[in-house]
């Protein structure tokens, strides 16, 4: 089965449209469709055989069997054949069957043998682990692949908390060990923003304001984040405003989860409409991707629409909620707001 899949940079979005196959069912090339140069408003479709593919480089040997190279950066597909499991965890994935999807990616996994491509599966498995609860999981696969490949074009799917979620305790534990590991800055800024919700949070604090500086500006800008969740309840309004044109220096596959923390902490101000705004960048930007943090954004904007006296707004918005993101938590109240509101919203 052939299917593309679109890669990062910004926006990050997960893709999963078949490629139609050839009248004899094989494509005896992979594609690579690159952005355009700058003088080019074209983008730039070559034909080989992907060698490998990581965040710095993606090589591959042409038809005359020359290799050659692009920078990882400029990649924005890559179209392929797959093992039948990585098709059917794509479509679990959509139907938002994310225990379906979890199964078939592992097996998928197994049977891959292209270690570029399994990074791939692996960064699918990740968000799907994620999605289910299992952040002990999530964070040791996620290890594993920024392991093999620091820089990797899939840092987006880093299984970080941007609510109040207390680890269980094998995850605490694990938690503790990765944050007092001084060489270890990305297992550092994973531990400690778990410990947040638990008795260590004043040494993960501590140890997030060093993670603030550190030289990777992916982990320097997303443990700063960390530090406006644990203050967003008391944080005056200059300070959210210095979030905001802050987090509009975040690479955008790594917005969501500050997005969601900046328009929580506007509600939290008492300014519903700036809450609403930032809120639905979200689902609009990242629902397909992010559908934990859509959830709780749509629901978060429900509530400012309904501050600011728009139940029927507020109730499309928890339609939304309803229809396209039945599994989250955030989905019961969402229910229970619609009939609550019916009355207002004929």
């Amino acid at each position: 089965m052939f299917l593309s899949f679109p890669l990062p940079p910004s926006p990050f979005r997960l893709c999963f449209a078949l490629v139609a196959i050839l009248a004899n069912g094989a494509v005896a090339q992979d594609t690579i469709v690159l952005s355009p140069r700058p003088d080019d408003p074209g983008r730039i479709v070559l034909s080989g055989t992907v060698v490998e593919y990581n965040g710095g480089l993606l090589t591959y040997q042409d038809a005359a069997g020359a290799s050659r190279s692009v920078p990882g950066k400029q990649v924005v597909e890559v179209r392929s054949k797959w093992h039948a499991d990585h098709a059917a965890g794509d479509e679990a994935w959509r139907r938002r069957d994310f225990a379906t999807a979890a199964t078939k990616y592992q097996s998928a996994l197994a049977a891959e043998p292209r270690r570029w491509a399994r990074r791939l599966i692996q960064s699918r498995l990740i968000a799907t682990l994620r999605e289910l609860d299992r952040w002990e999981a999530a964070a040791d696969q996620f290890l594993l692949l920024t392991k093999e490949d620091p820089a990797t074009p899939y840092f987006a799917t880093i299984p970080l908390p941007w609510t109040t979620t207390a680890p269980p305790p094998s995850l605490e534990a694990k938690a503790k060990l990765w944050a007092a590991d001084r060489s270890a800055h990305l297992a550092a800024l994973l531990g400690s923003s778990f410990l947040l919700a638990t008795p260590e949070r004043s040494e993960a604090l501590r140890r997030l304001r060093e993670l603030a500086q550190n030289a990777d500006s992916r982990i320097a800008q997303l443990a700063e984040a960390q530090l406006w969740r644990a203050a967003a309840v008391t944080a005056e309004a200059d300070t959210v405003n210095g979030w905001q044109r802050a987090l509009e220096k975040i690479p955008e596959p790594l917005r969501p989860g500050p997005y969601l923390v900046v328009g929580r902490a506007w509600s939290q101000r008492n300014q519903p409409e700036r809450a609403a705004l930032t809120l639905l960048r979200v689902p609009i930007l990242y629902g397909d991707e992010q559908p934990r943090l859509a959830a709780e954004a749509l629901w978060s904007a429900g509530q400012a629409l309904e501050q600011l006296a728009q139940p029927q707004q507020a109730a499309s918005l928890y339609r939304e909620l309803v229809r396209d993101f039945p599994q989250a938590i955030a989905a019961a109240g969402a229910k229970d707001r619609l009939t609550e509101l019916q009355p207002t919203t004929k």
